[in-house]
């Protein structure tokens, strides 16, 4: 290798995701973050793979997965393909002793992630996964109030979060309305994040009591409301819908407390924070105020990286990939391990089929 302190990234998948990903390389490039070479490619389509290849300037392209993750030029493979091929992939990435970035979900099934999970860890791989919102600077910013500040013991959780069907508009793909290759719909494919936060604030869900439905007539679900236990005593609700309204899509969250509330709007244009602590004033927090709780969690001060790596880093453009793969390729060149990390994956996998489960019997499902 040319550098032994540059990180030889390969990435395999073209498409909308691995384009964020290739997007987010480029600007850890350009800003100095981190010294990158994007040393391969891979996709099955030739013309993904072209104009990925030539819009990133990548010489090396691939479209047999195996020959990029052999290449001894590669160190770290992304894995950024549709739901049914991660696994695979990622086996042979193990075997190669290389680290490796899975997007979410990781499988189709929590019994597949937990194979994924015993393979990195048993082999002592770096692996990472794509549960991007642990990288949002709102929510970053909420779990720095409550380290900060008495809000008592957690008492409900609830996200409400639409996006516009993603077989079509911006989120286009064809896979994504068949159940075979994503493993199900907007729980597993896009809600599985905010199954992943709720657990990250309250802590681990002991039971599960949900509800899907099919409106559009697709094996996949459009629709799913669940209800979560948690073993703090908190109960969190999450609802969760794919429909076909020109409308931004949303993310709402909101917390409560004995002596406080936390509310956070992402996704569309009003992306804000507002806390409440019991005897005190409102306090609503925007993006500048909680940048700073994105750069404290990547061990970053403002003062000694220029202005275009703070935005490259805070861009809701880039849809936080770019301080998520920032975070993963950092804590691989410096042997550390990286969070989320397959087992989170694992965990919010767990209650993912939980919930499917408790929509097939119509009961609530014991975790714990």
């Amino acid at each position: 290798m040319s550098n032994k302190n540059t990180l030889h990234v390969g990435l395999i998948g073209t498409g909308n995701i691995g384009k964020t990903h290739l997007i987010s390389f480029s600007s850890l490039q350009e800003t100095g973050l981190l010294d990158i070479d994007i040393a391969a490619v891979c996709d099955t389509d030739q013309d993904s793979l072209a104009r990925a290849a030539d819009l990133f300037d990548i010489k090396t392209t691939y479209l047999d997965y195996n020959k990029l993750v052999e290449n001894p030029d590669v160190d770290i493979i992304y894995v950024c393909t549709p739901t049914n091929l991660h696994s695979d992939m990622v086996k042979v990435a193990v075997k190669n002793h290389k680290a490796v970035f899975c997007e979410k979900p990781l499988a189709r099934s929590s019994p597949q992630a937990q194979v994924m999970m015993a393979m990195t860890r048993d082999a002592g791989v770096p692996a990472g996964v794509g549960l991007v919102l642990r990288y949002d600077q709102f929510l970053l910013f909420a779990k720095r109030l409550l380290d900060e500040h008495d809000f008592g013991t957690p008492m409900l959780a609830h996200i409400r979060d639409d996006q516009r069907f993603p077989v079509d508009y911006i989120y286009y793909s064809h896979w994504r309305g068949n159940k075979t290759i994503a493993g199900g719909g907007t729980l597993i494919e896009h809600s599985i994040h905010d199954i992943d936060i709720l657990r990250w604030f309250l802590g681990d869900i002991e039971s599960v009591y949900a509800r899907t439905s099919h409106f559009a007539g697709r094996d996949v679900e459009d629709h799913a409301s669940v209800i979560m236990n948690h073993t703090s005593g908190a109960t969190s609700t999450l609802d969760s819908v794919w429909h076909w309204v020109e409308r931004p899509n949303e993310r709402y969250l909101e917390f409560f407390f004995e002596k406080g509330y936390i509310g956070i709007s992402l996704e569309s244009d009003k992306r804000y924070l507002e806390y409440h602590l019991q005897g005190d004033a409102p306090v609503k927090v925007w993006d500048e105020t909680a940048n700073a709780a994105l750069l404290d969690e990547l061990g970053l001060e403002s003062k000694s990286i220029s202005p275009a790596a703070i935005e490259a880093l805070t861009c809701v453009g880039a849809e936080r990939y770019t301080a998520l793969n920032y975070a993963f390729l950092k804590a691989v060149k410096e042997k550390i391990s990286p969070r989320p990390d397959f087992g989170d994956a694992v965990a919010a996998h767990n209650i993912v089929d939980a919930a499917y489960e408790s929509t097939d019997k119509g009961r609530c499902i014991a975790l714990l």
